[in-house]
């Protein structure tokens, strides 16, 4: 038992500071994006896999978080209407920014650092922020057929970052 484990009890839901809990978000919005987009089940298989795994590991550290109940509990239900014998396949071309790493990384530490700048986590925003704009740098290389509401995002992102990244230097 560690020193804060009752206070991550407590969490019952929302956002929390963690790398666990976010990259867990980004596959839960991923899962809601592939059935919104009909994806091939193979690929949905391995994502609903990513999402139950990660709700279980954020759930050991915060394990009355609804969100993660939630999440876990819908990958599931999915994992169990899938074809056990589908194709091996690749999501298709509507796809193309949830698939890219660089993308996924940027979101999930973008909002690790505003996270852990409103909270005056500096050296932590600090951190997120620089890989931010690094990681949502290289998602601007190859953007060009993504929608435009993402490709907006990533640029208007990376600006936000650059400028906490400096912030958070100012702060430390």
């Amino acid at each position: 038992m560690g020193l804060y484990d009752n206070d991550n009890a407590a969490v019952s839901g929302g956002d929390v500071l963690d790398v666990t809990y976010w990259q867990t978000k980004f596959n839960a919005l991923k899962l809601d994006a592939a059935l919104a987009t009909r994806q091939p089940e193979y690929p949905i298989r391995l994502l609903t896999a990513g999402v139950v795994n990660g709700c279980e590991d954020a759930l050991r550290t915060y394990p009355n978080h609804a969100d993660l109940k939630a999440w876990r509990d819908k990958a599931a239900a999915i994992q169990n209407k899938i074809d056990p014998n589908a194709a091996p396949d690749d999501f298709n071309s509507r796809f193309l920014h949830w698939r890219d790493y660089a993308y996924e990384a940027g979101w999930r530490s973008y909002h690790i650092a505003r996270m852990a700048a409103a909270q005056s986590e500096w050296r932590q925003a600090h951190g997120h922020a620089s890989e931010a704009v690094t990681q949502l740098g290289r998602a601007e290389e190859r953007m060009a057929a993504w929608p435009e509401d993402v490709q907006e995002w990533v640029r208007a992102a990376r600006l936000q970052m650059e400028s906490l990244r400096e912030d958070a230097v100012a702060r430390r």
